[in-house]
């Protein structure tokens, strides 16, 4: 297999990745719901809220900081000139792995790394134990399985969107400097065109 193919079929895989993901997940929350779990949309949004704050946090906390630099994503040889197998073990993996810690250094972490724990946790309580208050028992628990599941897939996806969409920037970064440049060239000549009163 030629380098060309495997890179398209790399960026395929990466794009595919997370669409398969909220595929199967809403299926089995769609499963898994009590019965009018549809009709109490705050449930749902906020175990979607929390799932995404975590991330934001370990992003800002997490190692290596540096590589989020805007200049870094086209740098040959730079953070994420490398493999979708070495995106995934050498730059996803350590924010997996960060996530458990972001709560036990929150108390020295900066003021808005503090906030989104805050409501990290209150949005969480909301999806988990709220549903004891409408639900049976069993019901409730199933509604509380289904909050569970949404956190921590927004939590996963997300960290994998930011890592993977860098990833994906630096593998198109020709074609995207290419199409710049076309809609630059268009528009100049564009403005030369009614410049010339045509």
């Amino acid at each position: 297999m030629t380098g060309a193919v495997y890179d398209v079929l790399a960026c395929i895989v990466a794009l595919a990745i997370p669409v398969a993901a909220v595929t199967v997940v809403a299926e089995f929350v769609d499963a898994c719901k009590p019965r009018w779990y549809h009709t109490l949309p705050v449930l749902r949004r906020s175990a979607l809220l929390a799932g995404l704050l975590l991330p934001l946090a370990a992003l800002w906390e997490g190692p290596g900081a540096e590589i989020w630099a805007p200049d870094r994503i086209f740098q040959v040889d730079g953070p994420w000139d490398i493999g979708f197998p070495e995106m995934l073990s050498e730059r996803l993996v350590p924010y997996l792995h960060a996530l458990p810690a972001v709560y036990l250094r929150s108390y020295d972490a900066p003021l808005l790394v503090r906030i989104a724990i805050a409501l990290h946790g209150l949005l969480l309580l909301v999806a988990l134990l709220l549903p004891f208050r409408f639900w049976p028992f069993r019901e409730a628990l199933r509604a509380t399985f289904c909050g569970a599941l949404i956190a921590c897939t927004a939590s996963l996806l997300a960290l994998y969107i930011v890592n993977a969409g860098y990833w994906l920037l630096h593998q198109f970064s020709f074609w995207l400097v290419a199409a710049v440049g076309l809609l630059f060239q268009r528009f100049r000549l564009h403005r030369e065109h009614r410049a010339r009163g045509h």
